[in-house]
């Protein structure tokens, strides 16, 4: 089972808090889209920042006469550095809008995940 991290917005007197629910661990769509999955997911900042950094990065490449392949080498470090990160990204994005860490809790997907959080709520 994968390990998921618990996030909640409370508004106000709202007895229902909004949740989300973010996975520990590699992230495939980050490491193929990057900037694309920032900003599907609704991570504006982190998207733009991901944008800038791989035009940036590009740029410095063709500008030192890196070629090709060795381009290429750099452009999957960095994706994989993406994709490492992207979950933490993702839960630093959801700090800043005011969602706590809530709890962690382990499932076989996120559904499930969810699932088990709100029965150990009903436990309690």
């Amino acid at each position: 089972m994968t390990l998921y991290t618990v996030h909640l917005q409370k508004y106000g007197v709202d007895p229902y808090p909004d949740v989300r629910v973010v996975k520990e661990g590699f992230n495939w769509a980050a490491f193929v889209f990057a900037a694309i999955w920032a900003l599907v997911k609704g991570y504006w900042w982190v998207g733009i920042g991901l944008f800038l950094l791989e035009m940036v990065l590009s740029a410095l490449l063709a500008a030192i006469g890196l070629d090709l392949f060795g381009q290429a080498v750099v452009n999957i470090a960095f994706n994989l550095l993406v994709g490492i990160y992207a979950n933490d990204l993702a839960r630093w994005t959801l700090a800043r809008r005011g969602y706590i860490e809530e709890d962690v809790v382990s499932g076989a997907s996120q559904n499930h995940a969810l699932e088990r959080y709100v029965a150990s709520l009903q436990l309690n």
